[in-house]
């Protein structure tokens, strides 16, 4: 038995265009995570917004950040109020804001897992360069408290997947394969699921709709965000495993057809 469910947890407005998507206008754009249960274990992929963001954010400079993506989070659309039982470990697919808000509803011991290269980057932040990397120097704060540990601690382990051949299993028996998916942020990973053909591409998309149509973010967006180069040739790679397995859903973290 394997099931995952996707919760929002919140949502940020933010020029469409900045995203690649059609339209002049601004967007919507849902904080999604997914809960995987198997027999053994529950695994939480990112945390999406919390208190803790409009906390971090609540004076200059971090407002600036909530200025620039106003951000909407009911109550019931808390992290908290949706999880049915505690996880036993959560996996941060990258360190911005809308990723690991969240994580600090859970309580403390929780065990929290990202890439080496993400967690060492956020290490090395000062508060000004968390906030230009979008997480701001209580949330940076907050994450390193929960002392996360690199994936790269699981097994390397093929996927069968062309262009993605590698990746580490995160529970030990092949079920859950973390993937680096450099360009967006630092250290930037994804899950891909193989009993339930389902690949958790982070940011490496911002929906199904621009892998279908070879949509992407403006490159100085990308170049804000992480490296451009490195983005461009994830993206195209992830359109290349859609076309060659039709049979994989592809789920990004933004998508309003993943959303709930």
């Amino acid at each position: 038995m394997l099931c995952l469910t996707t919760l929002r947890i919140g949502e940020c407005r933010a020029p469409a265009w900045g995203a690649g998507l059609r339209g002049r206008g601004f967007a919507t754009f849902p904080a999604l995570v997914t809960l995987i249960r198997t027999e053994t274990a529950t695994v939480l992929v990112d945390g999406g917004y919390g208190p803790a963001f409009f906390k971090a954010t609540a004076r200059f400079p971090a407002r600036f950040y909530r200025w620039l993506t106003p951000v909407r989070l009911p109550e019931d659309q808390w992290l908290s109020r949706q999880l049915p039982c505690v996880p036993d470990m959560v996996l941060l697919t990258h360190m911005h804001a809308d990723h690991v808000s969240g994580l600090m509803e859970l309580p403390e011991g929780v065990p929290v897992r990202a890439s080496r290269q993400a967690i060492a980057h956020l290490r090395g932040l000062s508060d000004w360069q968390a906030l230009r990397a979008a997480c701001p120097a209580g949330l940076r704060d907050a994450v390193l408290a929960r002392d996360p540990q690199p994936v790269e601690d699981g097994p390397l382990v093929p996927t069968g997947l062309p262009g993605f051949p590698e990746g580490h299993d995160i529970l030990g028996d092949g079920r859950l394969i973390a993937i680096p998916l450099p360009g967006h942020g630092i250290g930037q990973i994804g899950l891909w699921i193989p009993e339930a053909a389902r690949f958790l591409i982070a940011d490496a998309a911002y929906s199904r709709a621009s892998l279908r149509e070879n949509r992407l973010p403006p490159g100085p967006v990308l170049a804000r965000l992480g490296d451009a180069e490195a983005y461009r040739d994830t993206f195209a790679r992830l359109r290349a495993l859609m076309h060659s397995r039709p049979e994989i859903i592809f789920d990004p973290s933004h998508c309003p057809e993943t959303a709930p």
